[in-house]
C-alpha cells in the first residue's frame, strides 16, 4: 500500500479573492503547458513580482514553488496508478525530457521516479490543490502622505511567507531585549529586503544608537499610500492581503519598491482594534 502525506496550506487561509483564485485555476488547468510566472502574471495584467507577493501572502508559498510541487505530485500519482512510461508522465506534466523530470522529482521527493515504481510503499509528501474559501476582504482606501525618512533601531529577523505567523514572537523578543525605550513612543514593523519567498522584518523605533537595539533599518523619504487597519492586530494579514490583492492591481499609482511598514501609534493597545496603519511606498504610473 502506498503511503503519501498531503499538504493543503490551511485551505489557502480564510481571506482569499479573485487574483489568487484565478491563478490557482490556471495552474490546475494548464499543468501540462507549465505556464511560467511571466505567463501567469501577464494574463492578470500584473507584474510578476506583484503576483509572487500576493500569492505568497495568501498561500504561504511562491507561485512557482507551488506550481512545481503540484505538477510533481500529480506525476507521482500517475506513476503509481498507471502503466504509463516515465517519459509520458514527464511530458504530460510539463517536462520536456526524462532526465529533467527525474532530476526535479528527486529534488522534490528524495527518490527517483523509477525507484517509486519499484517501492510504491515509499512515503511522499504530496501537494493537493489548494481549496479556496469565500470570505470577503476588508475594503481598503488609502490616504497619500509624504514621509520624511527615518533611521530606526530595533531587532530584525528574516522570515519566509510560510512562517510569518512567527512575527509576533519577534515583537516579544524585541520588547524583552530593548525594554523601556520602546514604551510610550511610536513603533514600526518594517518589511524590507524582499526575495521571492522571504523578507526581513524589523521591530523598530526612533531610538538613536541604542546599544540594546542591535539592528538598524532605513526608511527612505517619499510618497506613501497609508492604509488604516481598523480591526484587531491579529487580523492585520487581512489588510495586507486586501492591499495587494484588491487595491494595488487597480490603483492609479505604481508601487515603488523599498521598505513597507506598519506604524503603531503611541497609544496602541494590543487588546483593542485600530491604532496601526500600513505604509506602502508609491510613485506615479509610468
Amino acid at each position: 500500500m502506498n503511503r503519501m502525506t498531503h499538504t493543503k496550506t490551511d485551505r489557502a487561509k480564510p481571506h482569499q479573492a479573485t487574483l489568487v483564485r484565478r491563478t490557482l485555476w490556471r495552474i490546475e488547468n494548464e499543468m501540462a503547458a507549465a505556464p511560467s510566472l511571466v505567463d501567469l502574471a501577464g494574463t492578470e495584467n500584473v507584474r510578476p513580482e506583484h503576483l509572487t507577493r500576493v500569492f505568497a501572502l495568501v498561500t504561504g508559498q511562491t507561485v512557482m514553488a507551488y506550481t512545481r510541487t503540484r505538477r510533481l505530485s500529480e506525476a507521482a500519482r500517475r506513476l503509481l496508478s498507471s502503466d504509463d512510461s516515465v517519459l509520458n508522465v514527464a511530458l504530460d506534466t510539463g517536462y520536456d525530457s526524462h532526465e529533467g523530470f527525474a532530476r526535479a522529482f528527486r529534488d522534490q521527493f528524495g527518490v527517483s521516479p523509477s525507484y517509486l515504481r519499484k517501492a510504491p510503499e515509499t512515503e511522499l509528501a504530496l501537494q493537493d490543490p489548494i481549496e479556496m474559501t469565500d470570505q470577503e476582504l476588508p475594503t481598503v482606501t488609502p490616504e497619500f502622505k509624504d514621509f520624511p525618512g527615518a533611521r530606526l533601531t530595533g531587532l530584525s529577523r528574516r522570515f519566509t511567507f510560510a512562517d510569518r505567523a512567527k512575527i509576533p514572537g519577534l515583537w516579544e523578543e524585541a520588547i524583552n531585549l530593548i525594554g523601556e525605550p520602546m514604551f510610550g513612543v511610536e513603533t514600526f514593523g518594517v518589511c524590507h529586503n524582499f526575495a521571492e519567498d522571504a523578507f526581513d522584518y524589523a521591530v523598530a523605533y526612533d531610538g538613536g544608537d541604542d546599544p540594546n537595539a542591535p539592528d538598524r533599518v532605513e526608511i527612505p523619504a517619499g510618497r506613501y499610500a497609508v492604509f488604516h487597519h481598523e480591526g484587531h492586530i491579529s487580523e492585520i494579514d487581512r489588510t495586507w492581503t486586501a492591499i495587494f490583492e484588491s487595491w494595488s492591481p487597480n490603483a492609479d499609482v505604481d508601487l515603488s519598491g523599498g521598505p513597507e511598514f506598519e506604524r503603531y501609534a503611541v497609544d496602541f493597545d494590543v487588546e483593542k482594534p485600530g491604532g496601526v496603519a500600513i505604509w506602502i511606498p508609491v510613485k506615479d504610473k509610468a
